[in-house]
């Protein structure tokens, strides 16, 4: 299994795309998550239209979807063909059919290649995208985000998508190999409280048996602390945009 991070910036962060991973799994590419400045990270790393087979959306904020209507467009132009799975809830595809609308796109016509919908698996059960086992599970946040476990190869890996960790999140983090988790600040700040905290997060590799925890969708007047506060544990620390990881 194999890891590309396209970026870790949060909503309105200048230097650093959105936060969006793609994963790659015998020759199958799930992309997870693509907000509004994720586009140009994504064609810059892979140009090839036919380049990605699925996306999986965590929620439905700007920063998490809105690039999937150039994407779709750039797609059409350079001549994509192969079907694109998308796997949402129920709403959150009303909300792309919505997005698709707005941004002057049939969604049933007008492409050359076929939307293939597919429904976020429901907690307590365990889907397949391509050869990736697949099982969410819900996080504290303003709007339903839908935390990601994959598995293939034997190896697992598990992406928080947005929002302050839940039982049910923690248990399915639980023994992953790798683990992304939105951290938004370095303590816990009143007037986010749907975002997670790195004082919330510390000790968690020992606690839930995580081989590796990388902290993403960081507060951009926060890198240098949570950086500092991550120094010297070889388990947890910042992710990096343009990073490859391979699992096995």
């Amino acid at each position: 299994m194999d890891i590309f991070v396209l970026g870790v910036g949060e909503a309105g962060d200048p230097d650093f795309s959105n936060s969006s991973v793609a994963v790659t799994a015998d020759g199958f590419r799930l992309l997870i998550d693509c907000g509004h400045s994720v586009p140009p990270s994504l064609w810059r790393a892979l140009p090839d239209p036919d380049a990605v087979d699925a996306v999986y959306f965590t929620h439905h904020h700007p920063d998490h979807c809105f690039g999937l209507v150039p994407v779709l467009i750039r797609w059409t132009d350079d001549g994509r063909r192969k079907p694109l799975e998308i796997v949402t809830t129920a709403e959150g595809r009303r909300q792309l059919t919505r997005l698709f609308e707005a941004g002057g796109i049939d969604p049933e016509r007008a492409r050359r290649f076929p939307l293939v919908w597919r429904e976020t698996p429901g907690e307590g059960t365990e889907g397949r995208i391509g050869p990736f086992a697949v099982r969410s599970a819900p996080t504290l946040h303003a709007v339903p985000n839908h935390a990601i476990r994959l598995e293939a190869g034997g190896r697992s890996f598990a992406y928080s998508g947005d929002g302050r960790p839940t039982r049910e999140a923690e248990d399915l983090y639980r023994g992953a190999d790798l683990l992304f988790q939105e951290c938004f600040t370095l303590k816990a700040d009143p007037t986010q409280p749907f975002h997670a905290a790195h004082e919330a997060l510390a000790g968690w590799p020992e606690r839930l048996g995580i081989g590796a925890v990388r902290l993403y969708h960081v507060r951009r007047d926060q890198r240098g602390a949570l950086a500092a506060a991550c120094s010297g544990d070889g388990r947890m620390g910042l992710a990096l945009p343009g990073e490859r990881i391979r699992l096995g």
